[in-house]
């Protein structure tokens, strides 16, 4: 009898889940015969049916991607390989995992994959909801942003981020808000504005005296770093510091620290002390059986501090997830453990970086690219290209 596996979820880590759990990837035809006849497994996946390619966002700002570029119905690829889909949402998870609560129904099974994405700590700082932008709330506040900001002609711009280190690693998104930095001078230069415009970069996670190739990056473009600063509340036109006075601003984009979603606190998963899901070296969920998760919604164990919460990282603990999930199926002990590593293309437009770490120290791709270049954001656009054209085509 086949196993009947879920998934919840259908972001970078549910995505990457799928295609290591299942054999023949890259020959769907083939795959969905194969799996039709002989796949030892039945697998349901309940979400809403978009993919948002989000590391594409920031892009926005030079109109080089749009809100129509980086969705993409992942129905088609679903079918490809014979999951089924469920168009719903998950209200709950009961019985060890077991049980899967939806709004209008449930599900058993005897494997769950928990790829849900993130809340944003949007409550640590007044008035973030109401008075600012971010590009982590999804492409159509990024939209509002750029409305926003082309109908001025000149003002101040703040970009800030924090990051949730509750659980000894980076659940934030502080690598975007960089880029998008270094994409707001340039794309102001191209209007021939710049210099009508200040430009700030805060966060309460960077030390004031921070050194480094991304601090000599924005140094460079003229952005003033306001390193350790946070802000006692976001108020209409501008930041409100601790002792009442305002700091002037016509728009704040913002991207607040990450941690887990309703469902994720409410259900039967243990929550770490950041409000993640708590998920040990093989990526299964801490006390549940047969449960794993990877990606935004859950935390790690024992990281280094520098490890993110990524598209690349997803993929990487999906992988892991993946395989100890087909063991435990099989009645044998997870055994297949995850590297970290931290590896991005920081795009400026006219310049690039590939920042990465590892656990291990291995480079990025044997290091047959450079580690900054301009060539890097074709480098970027084709592995973006691929990865969008693998999910509708594939």
């Amino acid at each position: 009898m086949r196993k009947k596996i879920i998934i919840i979820g259908n972001g970078f880590s549910s995505l990457f889940f799928i295609q290591y759990l299942l054999a023949l990837q890259f020959v769907p035809f083939f795959n969905f015969f194969y799996r039709k006849k002989f796949s030892p497994y039945d697998i349901t996946l309940i979400g809403n049916g978009e993919f948002i390619y989000f590391p594409a966002i920031p892009e926005f700002i030079t109109g080089s991607k749009n809100n129509r570029e980086i969705r993409v119905d992942i129905r088609p690829y679903l079918k490809r390989r014979n999951i089924h889909y469920i168009n719903d949402q998950v209200t709950d998870i009961k019985d060890g995992g077991r049980t899967i609560v939806t709004k209008h129904t449930q599900y058993t099974n005897d494997a769950l994959f928990v790829g849900v994405g993130p809340a944003f700590q949007e409550d640590d700082i007044p008035g973030t909801a109401e008075f600012t932008y971010s590009p982590c709330r999804g492409p159509d506040d990024m939209d509002a942003f750029m409305l926003a900001l082309n109908a001025l002609k000149e003002g101040v711009i703040y970009l800030g981020f924090k990051l949730n280190k509750a659980d000894g690693f980076v659940a934030g998104r502080g690598g975007q808000m960089y880029e998008c930095a270094c994409l707001l001078d340039y794309a102001l230069k191209e209007r021939g504005v710049r210099d009508k415009f200040e430009i700030h970069l805060f966060s309460p996670n960077i030390e004031p005296d921070e050194k480094g190739a991304i601090t000599d990056r924005l140094s460079e473009r003229g952005i003033i770093l306001d390193y350790g600063y946070e802000p006692a509340k976001f108020v209409k036109g501008g930041l409100q510091d601790e002792d009442g006075s305002t700091r002037k601003a016509d728009l704040v984009l913002y991207s607040a620290g990450i941690t887990g979603s309703e469902l994720v606190k409410k259900s039967c998963l243990p929550i770490s002390k950041g409000g993640q899901i708590e998920v040990d070296k093989f990526g299964q969920v801490k006390g549940l059986e047969n449960v794993f998760a990877a990606g935004d919604c859950a935390s790690h164990e024992e990281p280094h501090q520098w490890v993110p919460h990524q598209a690349h990282m997803a993929q990487l603990r999906s992988q892991a997830a993946a395989k100890n999930m087909r063991s435990v199926l099989k009645r044998n002990k997870p055994t297949q453990t995850y590297r970290y590593e931290l590896s991005c293309i920081l795009n400026m437009e006219n310049d690039a970086m590939w920042l990465h770490m590892s656990s291990d120290n291995k480079p990025p791709f044997w290091n047959i690219f450079p580690r900054r270049s301009k060539i890097l954001v074709h480098v970027k656009n084709f592995f973006e290209g691929a990865y969008l054209f693998y999910l509708k085509y594939l």
